[in-house]
C-alpha cells in the first residue's frame, strides 16, 4: 500500500527503523557472549560464550592456585629440607567474584539493561584481586617446617647463688622464617590469568615449581639478658630474719604460705607494694590454718595466725634498705620475734603494710622459711657504700590498771586473780643513713605506744551491806572484733 500524503509515509518509515533498532538493541543485548574488548588481567574473553568463560575461568584460576612453589633454606647449618606447596597450599585467594560480576549484569535484566551493560563493558579490562592469607601460610610453615618452628626461645635468667651472689643465664634466641618477606615473595610470583597455556591436557606434576629462597629472621624471648641486666637488681641490698618459737603446724603453714607468695617479688621503681593483696593470694592459692591471732587486744583461737611475722620480717629489710613506708601500724601487744617499734600488724580492711622502691632500679624480694626462722632478703641497687641501721628506744613504761569483775559464786569479800596485767610501752624508733660507716642523716620512723594489759581480778558483786561493790566498773561497750595477726577469729571447740 502506498500511502500518498508524505507526512504518513514519513511517519510509517520512522515506526519500522525504530522497530528496527529495538529489535538489533534487543539482539545485542540478549548474546550469550562476553562483551568485545573485555580483558581479565591478560585473558582476552571477548566475543566467547558465556559457558565457555565460566569453563575457562575455572582452569585459569586453577593454573594460578595450583602453580608450585619449591621453598629452600638459604642457611646451610639449620640443615632444612626444601619443599614444594602450591600457591593456594601457602595461603593465596583469589577473588574470582571480581570477574563473575560483570556476567551477572549480562545475564539478568531487561534486553535494553543488558545492551546498556554490554557496551559499557566493552573493552573494558577487569583485574583479579590477589591475596595471601598469613595465617594459612604461617600454618603450612608450621606443618613441613616442624622442627625449626618446634624450638622456643629461652628467656634470660636471673640466678641468686648459695652465698647471694646475682649471675646470669643468657636468652636463646630461635631462627624463624621471615614470613613478612616471604609474602611479599609470593605476590611477586604470582602468574595473572592468561599469561599461561592452558593445562586442560598437563598433568600437574608437568608444571615447573618456582625456586623461592627462605629468608630468616631471629626471635628473641621477651625477656633478654640486656633487659634482665637493665633492671639493675645488682646485689644484696639488706636482709632480715625472725626466729620460729614454738610454733603449731597451722601457723608454720601460714608463714610458709604467705612467704612464698612474695617469693621473687620484683618491683618496679616507684612500685608500692601492698600486702593486702599479697594476703588474697595466698589465701586463694593454698588458704590459711588454725593459729592464734590477735582479736581487740588480746590473743585467741583463729585463722591465719602467723601473717604479720612475715610482714614484720619483711618491714624490718625494707626498713635497712632505705625504702620509703607508706602505711604501716604496730600490733596492739608486744610480738616476740621483733624488737618493739619494729613490728608492722595487718588486719583485712583496716591495717595494711605498704611500701614503696623508691630506688631508681628494680627491688627483687626473696623469702625463705626453715624450722628455726624466717629470712627476707632484697636484691637491688644502693650505692654500694651506704647503710642503713634500726635503734628502738622505749621512752616510757606504761603501768597495768586493775580492773573488778563480779562473780557470785565467790564468798563475800573473796577475791580472785584471773590474769596479770602486762605494762606497756612507748617506743620511738629512729633510721640512721651511714656512709662508710659515718652516719650522715636520721630520720623518725615511728613513735608507738603498746597499751599496757590490766590485770583482771574477780570479786563478789556486792558489798556486805548489800550495796553493789564499788570497786566494780561499768560494763564496757561492745567493740566490734578487730582481728590482727589473722584473717578470722576466734575459734572455739
Amino acid at each position: 500500500m502506498k500511502y500518498r500524503n508524505p507526512y504518513i509515509r514519513l511517519f510509517v518509515y520512522m515506526l519500522m527503523i525504530t522497530a528496527i533498532a529495538c529489535l538489533g538493541i534487543a539482539l545485542y543485548g540478549l548474546q550469550n557472549r562476553m562483551p568485545a574488548g573485555y580483558t581479565i588481567d591478560e585473558w582476552h574473553v571477548g566475543g566467547i560464550t558465556y559457558m565457555e568463560f565460566e569453563q575457562q575461568l575455572t582452569e585459569h584460576t586453577q593454573l594460578v592456585r595450583q602453580q608450585p612453589i619449591r621453598l629452600v633454606s638459604t642457611l646451610p647449618d639449620l640443615k632444612l629440607p626444601a619443599f614444594t606447596a602450591t600457591m593456594e597450599q601457602l595461603g593465596l585467594r583469589v577473588s574470582v567474584e571480581d570477574a563473575l560480576v560483570p556476567l551477572a549484569q549480562l545475564r539478568t535484566g531487561s534486553p535494553w539493561t543488558r545492551a546498556v551493560s554490554r557496551w559499557q563493558l566493552r573493552e573494558r579490562h577487569q583485574a583479579l584481586r590477589y591475596e595471601f592469607d598469613p595465617a594459612v601460610l604461617h600454618g603450612a610453615l608450621l606443618l613441613q617446617l616442624s622442627t625449626l618452628y618446634g624450638q622456643q626461645p629461652s628467656p634470660a635468667q636471673r640466678v641468686v647463688g648459695p652465698t647471694d651472689e646475682i649471675s646470669y643465664i643468657p636468652d636463646r634466641p630461635v631462627n624463624r622464617v621471615d614470613e613478612t618477606a616471604l609474602l611479599q615473595q609470593l605476590q611477586k610470583e604470582i602468574r595473572p590469568l592468561g599469561t599461561r597455556d592452558r593445562i586442560s591436557s598437563q598433568s600437574e606434576e608437568s608444571v615447573e615449581p618456582i625456586d623461592i629462597p627462605l629468608s630468616f629472621v631471629t626471635q628473641k624471648p621477651d625477656l633478654t639478658l640486656s633487659v634482665l641486666q637493665a633492671q639493675g637488681v645488682d646485689r644484696k641490698i639488706s636482709e632480715f630474719s625472725t626466729p620460729l618459737m614454738q610454733t603449731s603446724e597451722g601457723r608454720l603453714h601460714n608463714v610458709r604460705s604467705t612467704a612464698s607468695t612474695i617469693h621473687d617479688l620484683l618491683m618496679k621503681p616507684g612500685d608500692t607494694f601492698d600486702y593486702a593483696t599479697y594476703i588474697a593470694q595466698t589465701e586463694a592459692r593454698f588458704g590459711f590454718q588454725e593459729a592464734p591471732v590477735i582479736v581487740n587486744g588480746k590473743l585467741v583461737p583463729g585463722i591465719g595466725g602467723g601473717i604479720c611475722q612475715v610482714s614484720s620480717t619483711l618491714y624490718n629489710a625494707v626498713l635497712r634498705a632505705g625504702l620509703t613506708i607508706v602505711e604501716r601500724r604496730h600490733h596492739s601487744l608486744p610480738v616476740s620475734y621483733v624488737p618493739l617499734g619494729q613490728d608492722a600488724t595487718f588486719a583485712a580492711g583496716h591495717i595494711n603494710f605498704q611500701f614503696r622502691n623508691s630506688t631508681d632500679k628494680y627491688l627483687l624480694i626473696r623469702t625463705s622459711v626453715d624450722d628455726r626462722q624466717m629470712t627476707v632478703k632484697l636484691f637491688g641497687q644502693i650505692p654500694i657504700d651506704t647503710t642503713y641501721a634500726i635503734e628502738s628506744h622505749t621512752i616510757r613504761t606504761l603501768q597495768p590498771e586493775i580492773r573488778y569483775v563480779a562473780n557470785p559464786t565467790l564468798s563475800p569479800g573473796k577475791k580472785q586473780l584471773i590474769s596479770e596485767g602486762k605494762p606497756g610501752y612507748v617506743v620511738d624508733t629512729i633510721r640512721y643513713k651511714k656512709q662508710a660507716d659515718r652516719i650522715i642523716s636520721q630520720e623518725r620512723i615511728s613513735l608507738d605506744t603498746y597499751a599496757a594489759q590490766p590485770t583482771i581480778i574477780a570479786v563478789y558483786p556486792t558489798t556486805p551491806s548489800g550495796q553493789p561493790d564499788p570497786k566494780l566498773q561499768p560494763a564496757k561497750p561492745y567493740e566490734v572484733p578487730l582481728v590482727e595477726d589473722g584473717i578470722k577469729g576466734p575459734v572455739y571447740r
